[in-house]
């Protein structure tokens, strides 16, 4: 017998939870059509059938299809009739260097529906999904994304948190005034921070604008409370991330001032080098002349009293420099 072909949406599905009041969660179960709950299906928009798996979704307007399977990654919140879509933040669920950075994710729900999508895991969604795997049932799909949403921005604060715990670092080495100590690789770190911090503070400060302004735009069903939860959230991260920023800027600054200082002080050492050897060097050229009648030329110890006379010149210079109170 041939088998039926697979279709796309087995084929792209990340995963899929059916929510039933009074059952737990049902991991790939189709909830029954008009029955109690509601449904979370994640597509991984990398498959080449996402697309095609997506655009099947009848629940939802064409606009907010269109929105799920574009590029654009423009943090927004929208809603159409009695639908909701937009695209959101999240830190990258990756070990190393790219586990900092942000990537966009895009979602849009019902009141029984949700469909989310990314293109790179992330690790908001991820929580969710370790949340609802261990059982925990969120009350529908608003308080899910507002979930996701708080999780983003205690991420942001955790992040921030280990920044600041760098710049300590960095400012114990401003604030030991030894001058043998290397500030060449200060400036890098500083700087990678104050990147880091910007990035987030790029991500979270349109997430705060919309979270307080599209809430007047949104249908009646996703309004709730939790919504409140989400914004205090994304409000203390950009709280955490004025502060350490304005760290970074100061330190920066003290930076600046500590390299100005070394740099005045190699430049004064070098004048006085200069300073005091001048006079030598007027000598040693005077007596390097190839005339007539030149001073000591026919003495057997004229070398040592040419030498000699540079050493006074060159104590004569220090003792004018010291009486200066340039030294």
């Amino acid at each position: 017998m041939e088998l039926p072909p697979a279709t796309p949406r087995l084929d792209s599905l990340a995963w899929a939870f059916a929510f039933v009041p009074g059952s737990p969660p049902a991991a790939g179960d189709p909830r029954p059509p008009g029955g109690p709950g509601w449904d979370w299906l994640h597509y991984d928009l990398v498959h080449s059938g996402a697309r095609a798996a997506i655009e099947a979704e009848t629940s939802f307007p064409p606009f907010i299809l269109r929105l799920l399977v574009g590029a654009d990654e423009t943090p927004r919140i929208v809603s159409d009739g009695n639908a909701v879509a937009g695209v959101l933040p999240s830190f990258v669920r990756s070990v190393g260097p790219d586990g900092d950075a942000i990537a966009w994710w895009r979602f849009a729900m019902l009141p029984d529906r949700l469909v989310t999508c990314r293109r790179r895991p992330v690790r908001s969604l991820t929580a969710a999904w370790n949340g609802v795997s261990g059982g925990q049932v969120p009350e529908g799909p608003v308080a899910l994304m507002d979930n996701a949403i708080a999780e983003f921005a205690r991420e942001a604060r955790r992040r921030v948190a280990t920044l600041d715990d760098e710049l300590d670092a960095a400012e114990d080495t401003l604030l030991d005034r030894d001058p043998a100590l290397d500030l060449g690789g200060l400036g890098a770190r500083l700087g990678q921070s104050r990147r880091e911090v910007t990035a987030i503070k790029r991500a979270l400060v349109p997430l705060a604008r919309l979270l307080a302004e599209d809430a007047d735009e949104l249908p009646d069903w996703a309004m709730q409370a939790s919504h409140d939860t989400a914004h205090s959230q994304v409000l203390g991260a950009l709280d955490d991330i004025g502060a350490l920023h304005d760290r970074a800027r100061s330190l920066q600054d003290e930076l600046a001032a500590r390299q100005a200082e070394e740099t005045n002080r190699r430049l004064y050492i070098v004048s006085v080098v200069t300073t005091v050897v001048m006079p030598a060097a007027l000598v040693a050229g005077f007596f390097g002349m190839n005339t007539g009648g030149m001073l000591w030329a026919e003495h057997g110890l004229g070398t040592l009293y040419a030498a000699g006379l540079c050493v006074l010149s060159m104590a004569g210079t220090l003792a004018v420099l010291r009486w200066k109170r340039l030294l």
